[in-house]
Parts: structure tokens; C-alpha cells; sequence
């Protein structure tokens, strides 16, 4: 019986945890608002010191309207936080009874070897910071997708918290839906771009599923895919063709990193943080991403550090590589 089978066994025994009550969902509640108080002292005061000092203002090697995009920027997230604030105080106000999710997930998982890590995710922290990622790289997404992003997050905190405690994932992505792949690519570039193999350079050949929503996708962070299988026994499917790929994809779409507008934000983002790459291919981190095809063709990406580019590329299903695998994931 494999890891996987067994942490499934594992988590079909498991208890429900029991509903809190209402005093305690109210009591958890409060103490976030209190939290708050902190972060939007210290953003009203570097607002103002930010105001002091010019910063708002252009600088002589800057194009125009830099200064007033970081003012934007500030505003947008003091502007949040005060908004995040006063939902919360309307809730504990209304006396109306308060869902059980909580913005906050914080569990266990245990490795292979048996020791344990506690992974805690918050969504308004990952939203905010997403937000600004967004807005820095010029993607606009729509008004309500912070509330849609939040739905999400209530409807499927079960399913997030059981995916941490199974499979050991320690980051999300949030991702817009209904962005235009071309448009996607260009803000989120690197380095020195794309190279292509039989896919088009202004990726008009490329089709992906299930991009129109937006959607939360849960990741393993700063890991090679080996490093990734060692730590947590998943398999990774090292070597794996692109048949193989595309029916792992069919029997399990939500259990793989499968587009490539997926992948190019996950890169980014990655890279924004780290300075490093998660699919460097002299890592063995290759990745099918079989939820995306060019023509007939399945879709994958590497970066590669001897060209400084993220290569694009797509291949007859029979294709394998003893760089190429499929990245786990939990969408």
C-alpha cells in the first residue's frame, strides 16, 4: 500500500471536528478585527511620512505618473484593510449567526518520516498580497473578484484544510479568471521571455480548460518536484509521456498543475518572491501542464538558466523526458 493510499485511509477514519459554537465563532471574529488595528495604525503612519517625505512625487529618472502609481498603490491597501475592518465589525454588530470558515487555516501535516509541520494559510493576508501583485504587473482583474475569491475560500475550507493535512501543501495561488492568455504572458514575462516549440509566439494556438473562473490552487512552495516527492512520498511521475499525463489529468483535473496560464503565475510569482526558479529542468522540474494543448499537441514548460527564458513548448503525446513530470496541486 502506497503513502498516498494510506494517508486517504487516514483520512476517511478522521473524525468530523465539531462545529464551534456561536460565542466562540464570535470571539475568533473579534480577535481578528482587534488584530487589524495594528497594520492600519502602521499604514496610516506610512502614509503620512510617505506624504512627508514626497515620495507621491516623481523622481527626476522616473516616467511620469510613477509617484502617483505609488500613492495609488498605498491607498489601495490602507483603503483595504479598512474595508476588511469594517465587514467584520458588521458582521459582530448584525447578530446574524456567523459561518464556521474563518479566514485562517492553520493544521498539521506529517511527513513520511513522521515528523510534523504546522501549516497555517490566511486568505486575506494571500488576497491582499495577490492584489498587489496584480496591480504592480499592470493585470487588471474584475471588482468582485476579491468577493469571489472569498466564496470560494468558505465553500471548500473542509476540502483546502484536508488537502494541507494529506499532501503537505504550504502555499496558494489565487488566480482571475477570463485573462486573455497573450495578455497574461506579456505582464508576467521574465527575463528574457519565452522560447517556443510548436507553439505559436503569440500563443494563439493554445487552448486551456477551465480558465474562465477564478480559482484558488494549492502548491508545494520553494521545491524542486524531487525535493517535493522526497519530502512528502507524492509521486511526482517522473519520465511520464504526455498520454500518461493527459489521463492522470482526466481521472483527477483539481490534483495537478494543469494550464499554462497556471504555471506562468506561478513562475512569476515564485521569482517576484525568491530571485529562483520552481521548473528549472536541470532540477528534473519540467512539468506537463495537460490541461492546456496546441493543437493536438499536450502543453509544457521549463525555465531554463542557460538561456534565461521559460520555454513554451508542446509535444505528441508519446513524448517523455527523464526531466518531465506533473506538478501536484489542489485546485
Amino acid at each position: 500500500m502506497n503513502l498516498e493510499t494510506i494517508q486517504m485511509a487516514k483520512a476517511a477514519d478522521r473524525p468530523q471536528k465539531p462545529e464551534k459554537s456561536q460565542a466562540e465563532l464570535r470571539a475568533a471574529l473579534e480577535q481578528k478585527l482587534i488584530s487589524l488595528k495594528s497594520p492600519m495604525r502602521e499604514g496610516i503612519k506610512e502614509y503620512e511620512q510617505a506624504l512627508k517625505d514626497g515620495l507621491f512625487e516623481d523622481l527626476d529618472d522616473e516616467p511620469a505618473g510613477a509617484g502617483e502609481a505609488r500613492k495609488e498603490v498605498m491607498q489601495k491597501k490602507l483603503t483595504g484593510l479598512f474595508d476588511r475592518a469594517e465587514k467584520m465589525k458588521a458582521k459582530l454588530v448584525s447578530q446574524e449567526p456567523l459561518s464556521q470558515s474563518l479566514p485562517e487555516i492553520s493544521t498539521t501535516y506529517t511527513h513520511p518520516d513522521n515528523t510534523q509541520e504546522t501549516i497555517t494559510l490566511d486568505i486575506e493576508a494571500k488576497l491582499e498580497d495577490f492584489l498587489a501583485f496584480y496591480q504592480k504587473n499592470n493585470l487588471d482583474v474584475l471588482p468582485d473578484f476579491a468577493d469571489t475569491v472569498r466564496d470560494i475560500w468558505d465553500r471548500h475550507q473542509t476540502d483546502i484544510e484536508q488537502a494541507i493535512e494529506e499532501k503537505g501543501f504550504n502555499e496558494m495561488l489565487i488566480i482571475p479568471g477570463n485573462i486573455p492568455l497573450p495578455e497574461l504572458a506579456e505582464k508576467m514575462k521574465l527575463e528574457n521571455g519565452y522560447y517556443f516549440y510548436q507553439v505559436k509566439d503569440d500563443f494563439s494556438d493554445v487552448v486551456s480548460q477551465n480558465t474562465s473562473q477564478s480559482r484558488i490552487i494549492l502548491v508545494h512552495n520553494s521545491e524542486s518536484l524531487p525535493e517535493i516527492a522526497e519530502k512528502t512520498g507524492l509521486d511526482i511521475h517522473l519520465n511520464i509521456t504526455g498520454a500518461d499525463a493527459q489521463k492522470l489529468y482526466q481521472q483527477n483535473p483539481d490534483q495537478y498543475l494543469s494550464t499554462l496560464e497556471d504555471a506562468i503565475i506561478l513562475e512569476r510569482k515564485h521569482y517576484e518572491e525568491t530571485g529562483l526558479h520552481l521548473s528549472d529542468y536541470t532540477k528534473k522540474s519540467a512539468q506537463w501542464l495537460p490541461g492546456s494543448k496546441a493543437g493536438a499537441r499536450l502543453v509544457y514548460s521549463y525555465w531554463s538558466p542557460d538561456y534565461h527564458k521559460l520555454y513554451v513548448r508542446a509535444n505528441d503525446l508519446e513524448y517523455q523526458n527523464d526531466n518531465l513530470s506533473v506538478r501536484p496541486s489542489r485546485c
